[in-house]
C-alpha cells in the first residue's frame, strides 16, 4: 500500500486487526492511508505527523460507501 509517497507492507493480519479497530464488517476494505493528520485551522492548513504505528485509514464497501478513522498498523499480537 502507498502510504504518503512510500510502499508500506500491510499484512492480511494488519488489515483484519485494522478493520477490527474501526468495527467494520468484512466487505471493507482499506483504501487510502496517511500518517499526517490535515486540520482545517480556518487560517490554513495544518499537517500534523502521527506517532509512528499510526494512521488516518480510509475503508470503503462495495457500495462506495466510506469510513475514516486513526488505527494501529502494528501486528497484532497472539492472545493466549
Amino acid at each position: 500500500m502507498l502510504i504518503d509517497g512510500q510502499f508500506v507492507a500491510v499484512s492480511e493480519a494488519q488489515y483484519d486487526d485494522a478493520r477490527k479497530q474501526m468495527e467494520l464488517p468484512a466487505d471493507f476494505h482499506l483504501v487510502e492511508a496517511t500518517a499526517l493528520l490535515h486540520h482545517n485551522t480556518g487560517n490554513g492548513l495544518a499537517h500534523i505527523p502521527l506517532p509512528a504505528g499510526l494512521v488516518v485509514a480510509a475503508f470503503e464497501d462495495p457500495h462506495g460507501h466510506r469510513r475514516y478513522g486513526v488505527v494501529t498498523l502494528t501486528t497484532p499480537r497472539n492472545k493466549p
